[in-house]
């Protein structure tokens, strides 16, 4: 048997080398951006006074989902469940004692079920949501007042169609947050480690909700920040969520036994007789 010539064992090293190696440092990008029909996102909103944006009854026993305001009769002038909302403002009461506080949150979830991915896998993960400008009851955020919006993990079920802010799910601790310098822009969170937990245990995938923790006041107004929702005319403007995605830490035990291998037959045949090249 012929001893393997030493450019080929050379050739072989470095032809595995670069298919482990570009196989196992790649990563691909998952990207999840759901229109309304296949998404679960919503903003809830206190403002305990009936018939305001002609929804009939207090906003605290509805929601501006697009699929409750689809009900309404007439319509609200501006189409409601085309954009999510955080907001946090000083309460104010009303006269007749009610609350008049414009706060909202928004609770954004996303199905993983059908990912063939395991947390080891994923990288790196962050929301996305489009920052929209802000309607007349608010200020803007820019670059010198900017507003800081908070990412909180859901622990408990919730409906689209029949969440409000008196049935609102309980939330974690604050995990990450954005800050947001002005509108027509992406706002992106950090959800990377959130993304493995729910890999790992797909049961306890209730989604997120993005709220203010302060007012912020601009021009005596409070900033509040409008993103684009799933039902948002413009598809590429709805929410999102990039997964960066790596091939399974078995794929680095294996380069690194291909390796192995091609280096024990290059000093194999360094060791070999040299062959008389007469015969």
């Amino acid at each position: 048997m012929q001893p393997i010539p030493s450019r080929s064992t050379k050739a072989l090293a470095l032809a595995l080398s670069c298919a482990f190696s570009g196989a196992a440092y790649s990563a691909t990008t998952i990207s999840l951006q759901p229109d309304e029909r296949s998404s679960k996102d919503v903003f809830i909103y206190e403002f305990d006074v009936p018939g305001v944006f002609r929804i009939p009854t207090s906003t605290r026993t509805t929601n501006l989902d697009s699929e409750t305001l689809d009900r309404l009769s007439p319509p609200p002038t501006r189409p409601f469940g085309d954009f999510l909302a955080s907001a946090n403002t000083d309460p104010l009461i009303g006269p007749r004692g009610e609350q008049r506080a414009h706060d909202a949150r928004s609770l954004i979830q996303f199905d993983l079920s059908f990912l063939n991915l395991t947390a080891a896998q994923v990288a790196g993960a962050s929301l996305n949501v489009y920052a929209l400008p802000g309607l007349p009851a608010f200020a803007n955020p820019t670059a010198t007042v900017p507003v800081v919006t908070e990412l909180r993990q859901v622990i408990q079920p919730w409906s689209e169609t029949l969440v409000t802010w008196a049935n609102r799910p309980l939330v974690s601790a604050a995990l990450t947050q954005a800050s947001q310098t002005g509108v027509d822009q992406w706002v992106a969170f950090d959800v990377t480690g959130l993304v493995r937990d729910w890999l790992s245990d797909r049961t306890v995938n209730y989604g997120v909700e993005l709220s203010q923790p302060h007012v912020t006041l601009l021009g005596g107004r409070p900033i509040g920040s409008l993103y684009a929702s799933s039902a948002f005319d413009d598809p590429t403007l709805r929410p999102f969520l990039s997964i960066s995605a790596v091939p399974e830490p078995q794929t680095y035990a294996l380069m690194f036994a291909g390796l192995g291998l091609v280096g024990w037959a290059a000093r194999r045949h360094a060791r070999a007789p040299k062959q008389d090249g007469a015969r």
